[in-house]
């Protein structure tokens, strides 16, 4: 069981009414996902299937349902068992979002799915092996933006700092579940079954990044390296994904992440426990192909992100959005946290 005090901090870094912006006072107020295309999201793999091979590759266009609930109806209209049904990362039930998923059948010919309502199979390919979480290359979207208290001038000038100097690469609300949830799953009693292991383990390795780099924030120094930081691919700042393994971060690198992790003894030792892998992950979040434009009824954002990157992150720098999704979901099995 994880201390009060820990899980207090804990709470603290998943709580972005808490945590500090990069660039200054938000920008605007509005809404966001007003309607499911208003958020519009479209897959990039990080390979190419190849044509052949025992896994068919769909490439599907999904409204208003979650990842693993239409991977289940793929694998039911298969014939096929849950594990056999592949995918490369969860994305947002309330929104319009194209996806990859992979079916397992050795030996057999593409089948006749019938899909649910809501979901479209835009290209299917076959492919030498199972589609594994992570094997994205980016996520573009497009998010709209109604009732703002200001111009989208104002909106495009944020953008524009946005385009030029990143934001902090926080994980995003959906990591943590409602109210930060998730933070407690391992508190439980008893053993939860993997599903459940895995969504404690990722939010306490991201609570525990969120508060580093919210440190850093404070300290202006998130969006630059200091001495002894292990770099992130582009060059810049990065921060650990706590687990078992070497910190190779030295000199006033070490003596800061020393100063952040070493408050949480007893939820370090849980995750090495846990065998998960130290990992690092940087502390800018850089988008791409960036734009700010008028649509009918707001402002309509455009952009490009890396795997494991969070729009809502993002757009968080640019104001206070209100989600009106963000209604308690139903009590069904298409009700996950994606």
């Amino acid at each position: 069981m994880l201390p009060d005090a820990e899980l207090e901090r804990l709470h603290f870094a998943a709580d972005f009414s808490l945590l500090p912006r990069a660039h200054g006072l938000s920008l605007a107020t509005g809404v966001i996902r007003h309607t499911p295309t208003d958020f519009e999201v479209v897959e990039r793999l990080s390979f190419a299937p190849s044509g052949e091979g025992e896994h068919l590759y769909l490439r599907v266009r999904k409204t208003g349902q979650n990842t693993r609930w239409v991977a289940k109806r793929l694998a039911d209209s298969a014939g096929v068992p849950y594990g056999a049904v592949g995918y490369a990362g969860l994305k947002d039930r309330h929104a319009v979002t194209e996806q990859w998923f992979s079916l397992h059948l050795p030996g057999q010919p593409d089948p006749e799915l019938d899909v649910p309502e809501g979901v479209e199979i835009l290209d299917a390919i076959r492919h030498t092996a199972k589609l594994r979480t992570g094997q994205v290359e980016a996520n573009r979207f497009r998010v709209v933006i109604r009732e703002l208290d200001r111009d989208a001038d104002t909106l495009a000038t944020g953008a524009a700092l946005l385009a030029a100097h990143g934001a902090p690469n926080y994980f995003g609300a959906q990591r943590f579940g409602r109210d930060g949830r998730n933070l407690e799953l391992l508190n439980r009693p008893g053993r939860p079954n993997r599903e459940v292991r895995g969504f404690g383990l990722s939010a306490l390795r991201g609570a525990l990044f969120n508060g580093y780099l919210a440190m850093r924030i404070v300290q202006h120094s998130w969006d630059a390296t200091v001495a002894g930081e292990v770099p992130s691919r582009d060059g810049g700042g990065t921060g650990l994904m706590w687990g078992a393994g070497e910190n190779r971060a030295r000199d006033r690198a070490l003596a800061l992440e020393r100063a952040w992790f070493e408050l949480f003894p007893e939820t370090t030792a849980l995750l090495e426990q846990q065998r998960v892998r130290m990992m690092r992950r940087a502390l800018t979040l850089q988008p791409a192909q960036l734009s700010c434009e008028p649509c009918e009824g707001g402002v309509a954002l455009r952009f490009e992100l890396p795997r494991g990157a969070f729009a809502t992150v993002l757009l968080r720098e640019l104001g206070e959005f209100r989600d009106a999704s963000a209604a308690p979901p139903p009590e069904d099995d298409n009700a996950g946290p994606d």
